[in-house]
């Protein structure tokens, strides 16, 4: 499969999977907050996914705040890093970060100015080892139940294997999660005719959400979650 095939393949995978993981079973309607956070919190995870493997090619110079490993006092383990963000929110033309593409999802060429990315991640660093942790700001009456690290654990494991399988690059990974959410925004924004949303959101909150999602997710220590990479073969 060509490396333009994979993404597709993957994007198309994942959208669908998501889509189909947060739709009531019985009514068809989408719990439209859980389904964008899990989204957000799937995208910070494989963040994490992908820079560990341009560390490992080479594509990113390993430097002393490339990748720091934090452990709380209760023993969890975290990661932050140059290469993480490098992947989540300081990307390139060549290379986009998750939040270059899912921005697109607001449809607000002011977006940038309207959400502070760089606060969202200076609360994750600061919430690390707190009760805070992980718990996205959102407004309640969208009425959000399932956490990131719950998302991240349900879901992460099962589409790292099939990506895998589908033999996508990690460089690619957030190409991937940046098209889905693009293209899920619509449905959790209430748009889509024959899908239902719970609560409908306002796409600057969509977008907000995935990046709420998204900062604690990719800190998770992989083996916690089910998504070692030394336990499974190489995503490449």
């Amino acid at each position: 499969m060509t490396t333009t095939a994979a993404i597709k393949a993957a994007t198309a995978e994942a959208g669908g999977y998501v889509l189909a993981s947060y739709r009531d079973k019985r009514s068809g309607v989408l719990h439209a907050a859980n389904g964008v956070s899990a989204l957000g919190a799937l995208a910070g995870i494989f963040a994490q996914v992908q820079a560990r493997s341009m560390l490992q090619s080479g594509a990113i110079a390993q430097t002393q705040s490339t990748l720091v490993e934090v452990t709380t006092k209760t023993g969890e383990r975290y990661y932050f890093g140059d290469a993480i963000n490098a992947c989540l929110m300081e990307g390139s033309r060549e290379r986009p970060a998750f939040w270059n593409i899912a921005a697109g999802a607001a449809r607000d060429p002011k977006i940038a100015d309207k959400i502070d990315v760089l606060a969202i991640a200076r609360h994750t660093t600061k919430s690390v080892g707190t009760p805070d942790f992980g718990k996205p700001r959102i407004d309640k009456r969208y009425g959000l139940t399932e956490l990131p690290l719950q998302a991240v654990q349900k879901h992460g494991p099962w589409l790292l294997v099939r990506f895998l399988e589908l033999d996508l690059e990690p460089a690619n990974l957030m190409r991937v999660w940046g098209s889905v959410a693009q293209s899920f925004a619509a449905f959790a924004a209430g748009e889509i005719k024959d899908v239902q949303a719970d609560v409908p959101m306002k796409r600057a909150d969509i977008v907000r959400l995935y990046l709420e999602a998204a900062f604690p997710a990719s800190k998770f220590d992989l083996r916690a979650v089910g998504m070692a990479i030394e336990d499974k073969p190489p995503l490449t």
